[in-house]
């Protein structure tokens, strides 16, 4: 009974939180000085800066933070993740005949469940090189001033800041409008 009472003692008040090791997170079981998990900041179109780890956020972490778990054997679970999807990232290369540049590949952007799918383009044929700074890798929603400056266009779908589909809504307002003063 002795022995018994002794292997119960070692595991009462132990908490298990989630723990990054390498690109892989589980839930894992702390250490008995540890009394919170440790999570890394999920930021909408960005995803997680840091780790999950047992213990105390660091002096000073601006990417983290504390929970304590619902009772000793669940973990913190964090943010409910949404679906990724893709935008592109928008350039303007120098030189006197320079134009707003689709790249190449589209950007994984990462968000809260309860987050729409945005992404965010210059009006390239309105914005100049200082008018629009690209959000988020194109990932999200413009720059509320080039938002209201009408430099920057958003747009809530998958890839729907591609150069194609761009020009494809242009004409499609045209139409409309052409359509409203007929």
């Amino acid at each position: 009974a002795i022995v018994m009472f002794s292997v119960l003692g070692l595991t009462y008040g132990v908490i298990t939180c989630k723990v990054t090791t390498g690109d892989s997170v589980a839930d894992t079981e702390c250490a008995a000085e540890d009394t919170v998990c440790s999570l890394p900041v999920f930021t909408d179109y960005t995803g997680y800066a840091g780790d999950y780890a047992c213990g105390a956020c660091g002096t000073g972490a601006v990417n983290c933070v504390e929970c304590t778990p619902d009772d000793d054997t669940t973990a913190c679970t964090g943010e409910e993740i949404g679906e990724n999807f893709e935008c592109y990232a928008w350039t303007f290369p120098s030189g006197e005949d320079a134009v707003w540049t689709q790249g190449e590949t589209a950007t994984v952007c990462q968000r809260k469940a309860a987050t729409a799918v945005m992404c965010n383009a210059p009006d390239y044929n309105s914005a100049t090189q200082t008018q629009y700074t690209i959000q988020n890798a194109g990932c999200g929603p413009c720059d509320a001033d080039q938002k209201t400056a009408g430099t920057c266009n958003e747009c809530e779908a998958t890839m729907c800041n591609s150069s194609s589909f761009l020009t494809g809504s242009l004409i499609l307002a045209a139409l409309s409008a052409l359509v409203f003063l007929m």
